[in-house]
């Protein structure tokens, strides 16, 4: 059963507590004037001065209760125009932007690897429909180990939403533009069929995908635009043009377009890659259970690289020698069977422990996968001597790219190798060039290679690739999707994670790839290569809001598009929890 947030009194989100305070007014107290002395008298003797009565100073009456009244009625006009105009605090009840934004949710830890991760609760604390109902279980998303809460004897407590604060006053600037919203904000706007509900705004809050005249096409879980095509609309009234029957869905030329290869793809930048990634396993937090009855995700190829542990290696070193051939880590997505007895090698997906919260009265499954091809790699690694190579690679379909470090000059080189034919995109100076200790990743997102030395981004926002006539997965890249190698270098490495993107479907809580193909088995991998198409329209001065956990979100996609005159303003940060999610919103 998807997310459907849309019928509650707080609606996607809820207002919270104004954030901003103000400081009392300081009052300065007068002097009363100096009365003159004169001169006179010949000789400049001064003559005495008649002593006048003497009158009492006019005594200013002390009002303290009106000060107070008069101060807090200044505040409080001062807060509500901040909150009007300015800034407002909300409170976010649902998943559907999970997990850039945490809905109520209940933090579990894994009884096998110790993963912590987020579990939607919002049945139990604030359900769309019917009574609360109480979240007994769910499946860690690191090692898919099915959690019990009973059977486990934990009671995971629940945690509020992410408390988010929204700037209003962006969309109210009205000078060269500035009042636009802009792609990939995180917006915040009234439910165009029901602003209001009980007198109790509706509220929601999305990642701004669509622009006004824009048609937006979602494809094998990317997303794509262009400027137009146009439609008469001219006879259907303003207030009107935001339903779902004038996006003109599906539309027979919008269709065409896009298999012409006229749409452009949505890319994010590095910052919002980081935001939107999901974790896909921690090589930090191997499962307990399945030591020795499986063997590890990171096998190595060759004798050269020498783990910490055998049974559960973190660590893996590489000695420094004269070896021509190069030495692979491999990654394998092994997934427990359903006794945890053995495993099996699947394909990646988009499978997100915040979705699979099961209730103790009802039936919630998991929703259903798909295929993800982008991913990123990330480890730290130990430079001991600054010579030989270091790689890091990712595969998508017939493609395999890497990431290639001299680790004498610090020159880092793109390649793309396709059917054993190499192509070099790029090359770049880096940092590592002297021995010490580095944090890199290297993403494949949106059809664009990034790389991180550090927090440095020596290829900007990435190098843009072509993409591959024939799409979908293959038997001899995707069931090893991530490798490290090198080549005469001394080098260690440790805390290997592997990410995906963010994927969005065409439809909420359903699979885009037809029923027949099975992650495990390459023979009906030709389902995931023809994958539909869905193109959504645009009207001018509208816009098209999805949430980010798209398969259990309401959206854009089921009920429309969002008027300007409905936006409230953009979520600049989390202002709380503050364990580390207080900060920037991406």
């Amino acid at each position: 059963m998807p997310d459907q947030n849309a019928r509650i009194p707080s609606q996607e989100i809820a207002p919270g507590r104004s954030p901003l305070t103000v400081a009392s007014k300081d009052g300065v107290a007068g002097h009363p004037p100096v009365p003159p002395f004169a001169r006179g008298g010949e000789g400049g003797a001064a003559r005495p001065i008649p002593k006048a009565k003497a009158e009492a100073a006019p005594v200013e009456t002390k009002d303290g209760w009106r000060e107070v009244v008069e101060t807090v009625v200044f505040v409080v006009v001062l807060v509500l125009l901040l909150k009007s105009f300015v800034a407002e605090a909300f409170v976010i009840p649902t998943g559907s932007m999970a997990e850039t934004l945490y809905g109520y949710q209940k933090m579990v830890t894994c009884p096998k690897c110790r993963y912590e991760f987020p579990v939607n609760c919002s049945c139990e604390i604030d359900p769309q429909q019917g009574p609360p109902t109480p979240v007994v279980a769910c499946t860690c998303p690191n090692c898919r180990y099915p959690i019990d809460f009973v059977h486990e004897s934990i009671d995971p407590t629940w945690h509020t939403g992410d408390r988010v604060l929204v700037a209003k006053f962006l969309y109210d600037l009205n000078v060269l533009g500035l009042d636009m919203p802009k792609r990939h904000d995180i917006v915040v706007f009234k439910y165009p069929k029901e602003p209001q509900k009980g007198h109790v705004p509706m509220n929601y809050i999305k990642r701004l995908i669509g622009l006004p005249g824009e048609s937006i096409a979602i494809h094998c879980g990317k997303l794509y635009y262009l400027e137009g095509p146009t439609y008469n609309d001219g006879q259907v009234p303003e207030l009107d043009l935001w339903e779902h029957t004038f996006m003109h869905t599906d539309d027979a030329e919008a269709q065409k377009l896009f298999r012409a290869g006229k749409f452009h793809m949505v890319r994010k930048s590095p910052r919002e890659m980081l935001a939107v990634r999901r974790l896909v396993f921690d090589n930090e937090h191997q499962p307990k259970d399945l030591i020795n009855k499986a063997p590890p995700r990171w096998e190595t190829e060759a004798d050269a690289w020498k783990p910490d542990d055998p049974k559960e290696p973190k660590r893996f070193a590489h000695a420094a020698g004269q070896d021509t051939a190069i030495a692979w880590l491999r990654y394998r997505n092994l997934i427990p069977d359903h006794d945890r007895q053995g495993v099996r090698s699947e394909l990646i997906t988009d499978f997100m422990g915040y979705n699979t919260w099961e209730e103790k009265r009802a039936n919630h499954s998991s929703p259903a996968q798909d295929w993800v091809g982008d991913l990123m790699v990330e480890c730290e690694v130990q430079v001991e001597q600054a010579q030989g190579e270091l790689l890091l690679e990712l595969c998508k379909g017939v493609d395999r790219f890497q990431a290639r470090w001299d680790l004498t000059s610090g020159v880092c080189t793109l390649v793309r190798i396709t059917a054993g034919k190499e192509t070099m995109l790029e090359t770049k100076e880096t940092q590592m060039k002297r021995p010490g200790k580095y944090r890199l990743r290297f993403a494949d997102f949106d059809e664009r290679l990034t790389v991180w030395v550090d927090s440095a981004l020596p290829f900007g926002d990435g190098v843009v690739y072509k993409p591959p006539t024939l799409r979908g997965p293959t038997r001899e890249n995707d069931l090893q999707p991530a490798s490290v190698g090198v080549r005469k270098g001394g080098v260690a490495v440790s805390r290997l994670k592997i990410w995906r993107d963010t994927y969005y479907t065409v439809n909420i809580n359903f699979s885009d790839a037809s029923a027949e193909a099975r992650f495990d088995q390459p023979e009906t991998w030709d389902a995931l290569r023809d994958l539909p198409v869905r193109t959504l329209y645009v009207q001018p001065n509208h816009f098209l809001c999805l949430g980010d956990n798209s398969r259990e979100s309401s959206d854009g996609r089921s009920w429309g598009t969002v008027p300007k005159r409905l936006m409230l303003g953009r979520a600049l940060m989390i202002y709380y929890p503050l364990n580390g999610r207080a900060g920037r919103i991406e």
